[in-house]
């Protein structure tokens, strides 16, 4: 208790202390940001999180996950896919959940990461109706089409439109397996590729603003399928 009490003396003194150098003035507080430091006149909250985050080299498949010009949601769901965080159902299995470890979109085999993207025949015929739309060469062997999309040369609209349909076919084929599995919802694989046409026109679309010329050959290029 004396303990306590000498301790509590020696906090108000030190508090006082700093009170009293401490000059009060009639204006009005004002919030300073200042990161590093350097007072900024206005907060920036990308400069923060730049601050707070934790720095580490980029991945070497950085540039096929994140793309600037992707959609959001496609971009993470395919980051989960690439890092096989999905609960694919081989996955719940490793974690002691009982389930029919049978893929739910052909009835075939093993749900697997490398079943779904692109084994599946069902994964598959989807996967090769987007590919035909951006001429592009299909694998069935994730790791295969994974290398190649790190690997893209081709002119920025045509490597942005074949990210843009391979992430698309990456959260669409989930979405449609969770929905299958959850909520016994059957889609056709023509009423998937139109809801993956939409998306794309709509990203296309809405790049339209930042770059009139990208967005113009990215259009082109999808429509000639």
């Amino acid at each position: 208790m004396d303990l306590f009490l000498e301790n509590h003396k020696m906090l108000t003194t030190f508090f006082n202390m700093i009170l009293s150098s401490i000059t009060l003035t009639e204006a009005c507080d004002v919030y300073e940001w200042s990161p590093n430091g350097r007072p900024l006149p206005t907060y920036s909250t990308g400069m923060i999180y730049e601050l707070i985050k934790d720095h580490q080299p980029p991945v070497p498949w950085y540039s096929a996950v994140w793309s600037s010009r992707g959609i959001p949601r496609h971009n993470f769901v395919t980051r989960l896919t690439v890092l096989d965080r999905c609960p694919t159902k081989d996955q719940m299995l490793r974690w002691g959940i009982q389930i029919d470890p049978t893929c739910i979109l052909c009835n075939a085999t093993s749900e697997t990461r490398d079943h779904l993207y692109y084994e599946c025949p069902y994964s598959w015929s989807f996967w090769k109706e987007l590919s035909r739309k951006v001429q592009w060469n299909p694998s069935r062997n994730w790791s295969t089409e994974f290398g190649c999309m790190q690997a893209i040369r081709s002119p920025k609209h045509e490597r942005l439109l074949v990210l843009l349909a391979w992430q698309a076919s990456i959260y669409l084929l989930w979405t449609k397996r969770n929905n299958r599995h959850h909520r016994q919802q059957y889609r056709s694989v023509s009423s998937l590729a139109k809801q993956a046409d939409l998306l794309i026109r709509n990203r296309i679309s809405g790049i339209r603003e930042i770059n009139p010329s990208l967005s113009s050959k990215m259009l082109q290029r999808w429509f000639l399928n």
